[in-house]
């Protein structure tokens, strides 16, 4: 109930009031890179980890990339390589019209933060990041403006990773405000209602005793220039994990550039 409560505010206080994003925090939108147009980026995040990746539009409406990344990467232990390779598109079925959001199908195999292949609770082998890739998405996108550009997201998708009692349905829902010409705050809340509580507690080592609160992440982004993008990321702040204190923080860069 508290989930859905949260996920109606979301909504409420962007309806009340030419920019678009491709993500919001980690939740894929309905935006879309333009044709010709090719983003690379690194994001740093706990245990030193390191993620890399690209994402490219050769065709209108269409946009496809990959993304690597390891653990230990700074530091003097061995590096903790990811297993796999992962992979991201998005199909823009709809353009936004007045009144009517743009609409977008796609799909994003890569989680957020550390990547395990371990036994739970249960003594069965999961595979998955500490918060689940999307998988297969629909999402849909609307731009209001209102004090510089307003942006509501809101999204269903289907989770691929490999937890055992987990569900793979979910849903999750988002807003982006620009704050002056260079700077943009971005909120998103996942619903987590794909989650394995049994998982949770044996990467944890203790009760999870929040897990109906769902994932609420924040990002504050700023352009340094047309080409450069460096947000800072606040994942679970609610501390759905009990491995969480504060936030789970991470940065990541962005560089865009045209292949036309």
């Amino acid at each position: 109930m508290k989930r859905i409560l949260l996920v109606v505010i979301l909504v409420s206080v962007a309806l009340a009031c030419g920019y678009e994003m491709d993500t919001i925090v980690d939740a894929p939108t309905a935006g879309i890179l333009q044709k010709g147009e090719t983003d690379i980026f690194t994001e740093l995040y706990k245990d030193n980890g390191l993620l890399l990746g690209v994402r490219v539009s050769v065709v209108e409406r269409l946009m496809f990339g990959v993304s690597y990344g390891a653990e230990n990467i700074v530091g003097n232990e061995e590096p903790e390589w990811h297993d796999q390779v992962e992979f991201y598109f998005k199909w823009r079925v709809m353009d936004e019209k007045p009144k009517i959001p743009a609409l977008a199908l796609g799909y994003d195999s890569q989680g957020h933060g550390r990547f395990y292949e371990e036994q739970d609770s249960t003594g069965a082998t999961i595979r998955r990041y500490d918060i689940k890739s999307k998988g297969f998405f629909i999402v849909g996108s609307m731009n209001f403006n209102f004090l510089g550009n307003l942006g509501l997201h809101l999204g269903g998708n289907y989770s691929m990773e490999d937890d055992n009692d987990g569900s793979h349905v979910n849903v999750y829902t988002g807003l982006d405000k620009t704050l002056g010409d260079i700077a943009v705050l971005s909120v998103e809340y996942d619903l987590a209602i794909n989650e394995n509580e049994n998982w949770l507690e044996t990467i944890t080592d203790e009760q999870v005793e929040y897990f109906d609160r769902g994932y609420l992440n924040a990002g504050l982004g700023v352009y340094f220039s047309q080409n450069l993008y460096l947000q800072v990321k606040f994942n679970d702040l609610l501390k759905t994990r009990g491995d969480t204190i504060a936030a789970d923080r991470s940065i990541r860069m962005k560089y865009y550039f045209d292949i036309k």
